[in-house]
């Protein structure tokens, strides 16, 4: 892909300017304690030169100039590339820096604005990573496009990982913010029978995974991370195989989501220690995705941590404002 460079707007080096000028006028202000410094310039017979007062302001003028002048060239060189794999921001006037955070454990991509960046139509883009790490890249313009860059990219990038991957290792790093098992896709081992419950927890993790930042969703899978199989499942099909269950899914999908998300989801079939297991690769929705209950009600789910939360319509409708701007 091509480089794609971000540049941080001039609130940044504005922010830096008031920073710099905040300290220096403690500094000067600290030091003028300390001596009498205009009896130690006119014992030096600078003020045969120039006045005191004029090189004051000469002084200080200089001062201000260099510092704001260096600011100006850090803040000009300064900006972040994104690349398929990561995001690097590169920095640095006279030596040059780089640091960089991978695209591959993102947990979520937000947008903030304060009322000055409204006005300059210019947002912060907020990055947090799976350990905790929070990338921002402060006022910057075209963030609705650059978001949808880096959301994109970081889905690839967790694709690529878990295709790197065989199952049986992506099953060994547990459940995280990426990654949901599911035992069975509709049968209840406790009452051993079909349960539309169960059918319902499935959707609702693929509609948090829609309104998030995508996921992979393993059914055959227990909770401990136990590799069981799909049999239970089959033997409730009409058509006692992997293509039953997924034409039973994708009717589930079709009738509980909705068919514009079906293109958001992949399903394959993997075996594992004799057990065929069901990888449903799902990537994020271009829109709110709400699931139908029973009642014809629509609910609003979104993924947080490793767990699925139900989100109040008053609730939905604050993520939906920044999460799809």
């Amino acid at each position: 892909m091509r480089r794609i460079i971000i540049k941080e707007g001039p609130l940044v080096f504005l922010r830096d300017v008031l920073i710099m000028e905040t300290l220096a006028a403690i500094f000067l202000y600290s030091i003028s304690f300390l001596a009498n410094y205009e009896m130690l310039y006119q014992s030096w017979g600078l003020t045969k030169i120039i006045r005191y007062q004029i090189f004051l302001i000469l002084g200080f003028s200089l001062f201000q100039l260099i510092y704001v002048s260096l600011l100006f060239l850090n803040w000009y060189f300064s900006h972040y590339e994104i690349t398929e794999k990561e995001i690097v921001k590169k920095f640095g006037l006279f030596f040059r820096h780089k640091k960089a955070v991978s695209l591959t454990n993102v947990v979520s991509v937000e947008i903030y604005q304060s009322l000055l960046s409204k006005l300059m139509n210019h947002a912060t883009i907020t990055i947090v990573h799976g350990n905790n790490r929070v990338t921002k890249i402060k006022n910057a313009n075209n963030v609705d496009e650059y978001v949808h860059i880096i959301k994109q990219l970081a889905h690839n990038s967790l694709t690529r990982s878990s295709t790197n991957k065989n199952i049986l290792s992506l099953i060994k790093d547990g459940e995280s913010s990426f990654m949901e098992f599911k035992q069975t896709m509709r049968f209840d081992i406790r009452k051993k029978e079909v349960s539309k419950e169960i059918e319902h927890t499935i959707l609702k993790t693929i509609v948090s995974f829609l309104n998030t930042n995508g996921g992979i969703l393993i059914i055959g899978v227990n909770d401990e991370g136990e590799v069981v199989g799909l049999e239970d499942d089959y033997k409730t099909l009409p058509k006692k195989n992997r293509d039953g269950f997924e034409n039973h899914l994708n009717t589930l999908v079709k009738t509980m989501i909705g068919l514009p998300f079906t293109k958001y989801v992949d399903v394959k079939f993997e075996k594992v220690k004799n057990f065929e297991v069901c990888v449903i690769s799902i990537r994020e929705s271009h829109k709110p995705a709400y699931l139908r209950n029973s009642d014809k009600k629509e609910e609003f789910f979104v993924r947080v941590g490793n767990s699925t939360q139900p989100f109040s319509m008053s609730e939905a409708e604050e993520y939906i404002k920044t999460h799809w701007k």
